[in-house]
């Protein structure tokens, strides 16, 4: 689009985004990053989806006659104090982990695009007070924070995810503002508000298509942070109460054994690890992809 004799960038919507990432495939930009992470992440969230079709065991049933046992061909990677199979638990709480963090991430990015690009859309006292507000949020330690919303509204899956969704979401304010505040001022957006337009049709039409990459990326990087979070809250008993399967509830629940029996211990923490590898990784693989076409495309108009 031209306005006022000069090439102005308008509307980056979140079809353009995805054709970016495709066309990037295609062109065989993949980088060992997102093909690693791509395995880990998808595969992570395949066995989240078909976890009681894929299980060994019912994660819930306990083997009395097989308390406490080494892995074995029945019991791949052994069983806890009560005899449960711990691989099946592992599965099983891949989809509470995942779910939780996904969910979570999902209304950080809501919230924290709703506030970045209405403070940088009115600028002014709005954004200064929008502002402060959130620097209030981010003084506090992630844990901390989610403690007392918790604390507060109660320990169970649906109060996790609001506590780790409003711990984010002014991480993501800042990063979508600061994107926000380069479009803000651009010709086309000029133009629309001499044209008229509602400040809401700005915003999501005009504003919003530009900022999907940025999204993207933010939001892969939250959701590494997410599972680790999600992951604590379980571990100090304020996620899913029990006998749900939950990597950090799991971890939690044996480390007094931890010594004599280290799997039931160790397989969720492992998970954990691998599970925000992927997903970093993916995160980074994305981003190069966006990165690359940006470039190419502003060197083209060059």
């Amino acid at each position: 689009m031209k306005y006022g004799g000069k090439s102005v960038v308008k509307n980056n919507s979140a079809q353009t985004v995805i054709k970016k990432i495709i066309s990037g495939l295609l062109k065989k930009n993949i980088t060992p990053n997102l093909i690693i992470g791509g395995i880990l992440l998808f595969g992570f969230v395949f066995i989240g989806i078909f976890a009681p079709h894929v299980t060994p065991h019912d994660a819930d049933e306990m083997h009395y006659e097989h308390l406490k046992e080494t892995p074995s061909t029945t019991f791949l990677l052994g069983t806890d104090r009560y005899g449960r199979d711990i691989l099946s638990r592992v599965i099983v709480g891949t989809r509470t982990t995942l779910l939780m963090a996904l969910t979570s991430t999902l209304l950080a990015l809501f919230l924290g695009v709703i506030v970045g690009t209405t403070s940088s859309f009115y600028g002014g006292v709005v954004d200064i007070v929008l502002m402060r507000i959130n620097d209030i949020f981010m003084s506090f330690p992630t844990l901390i924070f989610a403690m007392l919303v918790i604390g507060v509204l109660g320990p169970s899956m649906t109060n996790g995810i609001i506590a780790i969704g409003i711990i984010y979401a002014p991480r993501v304010t800042r990063v979508v503002r600061a994107q926000a505040l380069n479009i803000v001022h651009l010709e086309y957006i000029d133009a629309a508000k001499v044209r008229g337009e509602f400040s809401l049709y700005i915003i999501f039409r005009e504003m919003l298509p530009n900022l999907w990459p940025t999204i993207i990326v933010e939001g892969s990087i939250r959701l590494g942070y997410a599972i680790l979070l999600t992951a604590s809250l379980g571990y100090i008993g304020l996620g899913p109460p029990p006998p749900t399967p939950d990597w950090g509830l799991m971890a939690y629940s044996e480390r007094g054994y931890m010594f004599e029996t280290p799997w039931p211990v160790f397989a969720p923490c492992i998970a954990i690890v691998i599970a925000v590898i992927g997903v970093n990784l993916f995160g980074e693989g994305l981003k190069d992809i966006l990165l690359a076409k940006g470039s190419r495309t502003k060197e083209a108009k060059v």
